[in-house]
């Protein structure tokens, strides 16, 4: 991350639509150079890597080609072509796509801001801001936008100006250090130097390995005749170059490329996966979602898509497979432990539901869901009934909702406290009138008083 905002100013606010991993070591081993470099194995292995990123470029365009073809008035196939060309590098095709869909659907603010970033990149900074600023009539809070907007504006040389979007920036966003930074070196300019310093310091309370911003502090004490101080700063920076560089000297941007074209295409099937589930083709979707997740096996959103989809076919157990992945990955996700053990709980493998609701109440002390959770399984299996009420009175103490007086409506009954359970489930009618069963339960234990 340090190397990506210490490099260039544009990047570090720019926000794409891809990130950047790495490879597994198996792969890794798979594709490194044997002992003899110049011989015919290696250079097979090296074009490997190069082979798979055409491939997978080939296979993403035929894949949303064929998504065009079957949703014709679907724009979000047309969203999904300009991304792909994004990503590819070809700025003309993409602006092409994106302005298809502003024609059909012009409350895009990403299409607006990808669109801008295609101008700045050629430095019509004028016109990057306009397709900004349309991106914030439609979303006033986009994150970064300001940041970019004042990127724009100093290559126009409007310091003033960019200081405001800066500051307009952290408002939206107090933890950006970019744009700390960026007013770091726009007050350094202006010869503001604490000012300069304040921002700087604040870069690096927010990302303490900010490379760049020891280099303006240590200019900046140097200017105020704080010579102890710069000497500190620039030691930093020293040892931070130093470690950029190492981790520059060791990279392999072909397989970098390869690991981002895979997240890419696995993105772009998962989206696919999309469109194909809201027009009811479960089938396709769960194929492209099993797809995405072979090409991003740790990508948690392609994970936790796949195990709804097999929870909603009746593959409980395939689901849960899926969420333990997803845990393994996220260990202090409380939804994953939560959809474990609904799922168990289906399966009658009480002993693992009851493990996974108390796994949501120990990440999760603050959500009422994990208590509520367990709670009805003890009234399920009919158990601990003294311990459920005291879990449904938690759930209702943090979350005052119908369900969380239902279930301590149950609980109460369940325990032989037939008044406070008629005074819970009344309450839960009152919160959704709307809804039959609360309606039912009511009347039930009413006439039985």
């Amino acid at each position: 991350m340090r190397l990506f905002v210490a490099g260039l100013i544009l990047c570090a606010s720019y926000c794409g639509f891809l990130e950047v991993g790495l490879l597994s070591d198996a792969h890794a081993q798979q594709v490194s150079s044997p002992a003899n470099p110049n011989s015919p194995a290696s250079v097979d292995r090296a074009l490997v890597p190069e082979r798979e990123i055409a491939a997978l470029k080939k296979e993403e365009l035929e894949l949303v080609e064929r998504l065009m073809r079957d949703f014709p008035d679907n724009v979000n196939p047309v969203v999904l072509m300009g991304n792909i060309w994004e990503r590819h590098g070809d700025a003309t095709k993409a602006v092409e796509f994106f302005k298809q869909v502003l024609e059909v659907d012009p409350n895009r603010p990403g299409i607006y801001t990808s669109i801008g970033w295609f101008a700045m990149h050629k430095g019509q900074y004028a016109e990057a801001i306009g397709y900004w600023r349309k991106a914030l009539e439609i979303d006033p809070k986009t994150p970064g936008l300001h940041n970019s907007i004042a990127v724009a504006l100093m290559g126009l040389g409007e310091q003033d100006e960019a200081i405001e979007e800066l500051n307009e920036d952290i408002h939206i966003s107090p933890q950006s250090s970019p744009s700390y930074f960026l007013l770091g070196q726009l007050y350094l300019q202006r010869r503001e130097f604490e000012k300069a310093r304040g921002n700087y310091e604040k870069a690096i309370a927010t990302q303490p390995d900010y490379t760049n911003a020891y280099y303006g502090l240590f200019t900046v004490c140097r200017r105020l005749k704080l010579k102890a101080k710069a000497s500190e700063y620039m030691a930093t920076f020293r040892k931070l170059k130093t470690e950029d560089m190492k981790i520059l000297k060791d990279r392999n941007d072909v397989l970098e490329d390869l690991a981002q074209m895979r997240k890419g295409a696995a993105q772009t099937y998962l989206n696919a996966s999309r469109v194909y589930q809201a027009g009811g083709n479960m089938q396709k979707a769960e194929g492209l979602l099993g797809r995405a997740v072979a090409l991003d096996p740790n990508n948690t959103v392609c994970l936790g898509r796949l195990a709804s989809l097999y929870a909603m076919n009746n593959q409980a157990s395939e689901a849960i497979r899926l969420y333990e992945r997803i845990s393994e990955i996220e260990s202090d996700n409380p939804i994953c432990h939560l959809n474990i053990g609904h799922l168990s709980a289906r399966l009658k493998r009480t002993a693992k539901a009851e493990e996974s609701f108390r796994k949501v109440i120990k990440l999760a002390p603050e959500l009422s869901g994990g208590y509520r959770e367990l709670a009805q399984l003890y009234l399920q299996t009919a158990r601990a009934l003294p311990e459920a009420r005291r879990l449904a009175e938690k759930a209702v103490t943090l979350e005052a909702v119908a369900i969380n007086y239902f279930v301590l409506s149950w609980a109460c009954d369940k325990n032989g406290d037939s008044a406070k359970a008629l005074k819970a489930i009344q309450r839960a009618v009152q919160l959704e009138p709307g809804n039959p069963r609360y309606k039912t339960i009511y009347e039930h234990i009413k006439n039985r008083n």
